[in-house]
């Protein structure tokens, strides 16, 4: 009996909501006026997911807010069945070259109960760099068809590589979740807060340089030789060199990015008859 008013009352304070927001016709309108669709999803989602902020700040289709407003994670609430799992994603199209930015990701969400699902991304805010003007932050809820073993690694608040080149649409596709059945967005731009949120990004390290020893050798290409390659010793070379009567050059030889101290090319320039 509590389950059930639990769900009840869940479901009208969502038709509450999504009255505020203007039902599913609004949400087409604002999703298809800031290109959300269809450059992303091919079709808006029927219901608007709740978005709240501390401080009681909200997104509401597209309207703009700053990445300070939004450093924390926000409360979640949509229509959700207590049977089913679900799956919330964050992602902001327009970062990177518009190849998109993954900000936060839960899976396996029991009903509406955001806390107990399994995190793959912890969340995020919004940083977008300086002189790029106003992201789209879109949160989306997929309805999913039983547990699914979701094969991304975790990705933490400190690690930003793993979230590059994020596109909700190829996730959903990947685990056949189809459209996303609620969401919501909402605009910010560069402010303060931004270079604090990617301070916390770890910085990967420089590559390193391997530096090893090895011989020196001799390479004749001949056409008598058929195109076959010798390996000589360095103290033999000279000698060679005599016997042929060819000319030596001699050069580094890279190898797959290894540095080699005294590897050499030593090739005769020379036809040996």
């Amino acid at each position: 009996m509590f389950s059930k008013m639990k769900v009840f009352v869940s479901v009208f304070l969502f038709a509450l909501v999504s009255a505020e927001d203007g039902g599913p016709a609004k949400v087409d309108e604002q999703f298809r006026k800031h290109n959300i669709v269809p450059q992303l999803i091919s079709e808006a989602p029927k219901d608007v997911l709740e978005i709240v902020y501390p401080e009681n700040i909200k997104a509401s289709l597209g309207n703009e807010l700053t990445p300070t407003q939004v450093k924390s994670q926000p409360q979640l609430h949509w229509a959700a069945e207590p049977e089913v799992k679900y799956t919330v994603v964050m992602e902001d199209p327009d970062a990177a070259n518009s190849t998109g930015f993954l900000h936060w990701l839960v899976v396996n969400i029991p009903g509406s109960a955001l806390t107990s699902g399994q995190v793959k991304a912890e969340y995020v805010g919004s940083g977008p760099p300086k002189g790029t003007g106003l992201h789209r932050y879109i949160f989306y809820v997929y309805k999913q068809s039983g547990d699914i073993e979701f094969t991304e690694p975790f990705t933490s608040k400190s690690s930003a590589g793993e979230r590059l080149h994020f596109t909700s649409a190829k996730f959903a596709a990947k685990y056949n979740m189809g459209s996303p059945i609620a969401g919501n967005f909402y605009e910010a731009q560069y402010d303060d807060y931004v270079p604090i949120l990617h301070s916390q990004f770890k910085k990967a390290p420089p590559p390193s340089t391997t530096v090893i020893s090895v011989p020196e050798y001799i390479t004749i290409s001949t056409p008598t030789l058929k195109g076959r390659s010798l390996d000589l010793h360095n103290e033999s070379l000279e000698q060679d060199a005599a016997t042929t009567g060819a000319s030596i050059t001699t050069e580094p030889i890279p190898h797959d990015g290894l540095i080699f101290k005294k590897q050499h090319k030593y090739a005769i320039n020379e036809n040996i008859q």
